[in-house]
């Protein structure tokens, strides 16, 4: 009885066989497809346009019969199709923000596994065109969201210009006979500082935020003076260090940390108030600290790195925020602290290559 039946055994496993074998190429096949689209977008740089208009030759080898498709392109209107527009259809619309795509699919009528395979090659090919738009959208955000932020360190340092050309503007009308030296003194030691400010906004303006931050050499106890005197503030400086460090890095970090000192002091009886600076060598960085008492003692200290807070109602509250971020970026750090005796300490870690007096002449200027 058995033996009778072997014959039929044998053709059946036989048929699963053939059947199996014949599955497994067609899905090696559609895989294949799918690996071809995924490599062709990637040469294209994952661009919905161009990706749309060289597809057609992976999905026609999959046997599909034609594609038209409608893409509307941040309100610009574009259309293509390749192949015969006829057979069964698949129509599909995607929209990402301000882009669209309505494509439409033609493949010949067919059921079981081969309905199935191109049923998956399509919606790969789907897939990856809404990947591509959301890339797109994600990297236009993030290229507004840094034009935000550098329009927004733009309009600080402006502000700061337009705040010097008032200053400057009131004390030469205000003038007493006689004190004419004096405002031409400060103008001289100002208008050099606040031109490298201007020069900085110039140059960013022409081509956006610089990628490469120049070193050049730095005495900074001459440059922390500088800054003292632009903000009318008077500074105690122990101890000095000549190093190479990052120029906009090192300008606008000590730049902001001293103009609020300025802001948060309210100078009495004419005087300018006293800034306690120190200076120190810790490795291959430089530790700088700020110190003043005559600073208000009810600023809380968790809002002053953040973004538009400020203390005074004419700030933008970004100021010190740039600073920590630009120290950061380059491997430095910037701290606040309350001292037990009421002043306020700020703490500079920053990186650099520290040169001895002989070297302060050089004029290279490497990358940092």
């Amino acid at each position: 009885m058995i033996e009778q039946i072997y014959p039929y055994l044998i053709l059946i496993g036989s048929t699963i066989g053939a059947v199996m074998f014949y599955l497994w190429r067609q899905a090696r096949r559609v895989s294949k497809l799918n690996l071809a689209l995924i490599r062709l977008n990637e040469q294209h740089q994952f661009d919905t346009p161009a990706f749309l208009r060289a597809a057609w030759e992976p999905l026609s080898r999959a046997g599909l019969q034609g594609i038209s498709w409608r893409l509307d392109w941040f309100g610009i209107p574009v259309e293509g199709q390749a192949g015969q527009l006829k057979g069964e259809e698949v129509f599909r619309e995607i929209r990402v923000r301000e882009m669209a795509v309505a494509v439409t699919l033609f493949q010949k009528k067919r059921q079981g596994e081969r309905h199935y395979f191109n049923e998956s090659l399509i919606e790969t090919f789907l897939l990856l065109l809404r990947t591509d738009m959301l890339i797109k959208a994600g990297a236009t955000d993030a290229s507004l969201a840094q034009m935000a932020k550098l329009n927004l360190f733009l309009q600080h340092d402006m502000k700061n210009i337009a705040q010097f050309i008032q200053f400057t503007a009131d004390h030469l009308q205000g003038a007493p006979e006689g004190s004419e030296q004096q405002v031409l003194n400060y103008l001289r030691t100002a208008t050099p500082l606040i031109r490298e400010r201007a020069d900085r906004i110039v140059r960013t303006l022409k081509g956006g935020q610089p990628q490469n931050n120049p070193l050049r050499p730095y005495r900074l106890q001459d440059e922390i003076e500088h800054l003292c005197d632009l903000h009318r503030l008077d500074c105690d400086i122990q101890g000095t260090v000549d190093m190479l460090a990052p120029e906009h890095t090192l300008d606008s970090v000590l730049d902001n940390i001293l103009k609020n000192y300025g802001d948060f002091s309210q100078p009495e009886y004419g005087l300018r108030p006293l800034v306690h600076v120190g200076i120190s060598e810790n490795g291959n960085s430089v530790d700088i600290t700020f110190e003043s008492q005559q600073t208000p003692s009810d600023i809380p200290l968790e809002r002053l790195f953040e973004p538009f807070w400020s203390s005074s109602p004419d700030g933008l509250g970004i100021g010190l925020y740039q600073a920590k971020q630009l120290l950061e970026m380059r491997g430095g750090k910037l701290g606040v602290q309350r001292k037990d005796n009421g002043a306020l300490q700020f703490r500079i870690a920053l990186p650099g290559k520290i040169i001895n007096e002989g070297h302060m002449q050089h004029k290279g200027t490497p990358t940092f």
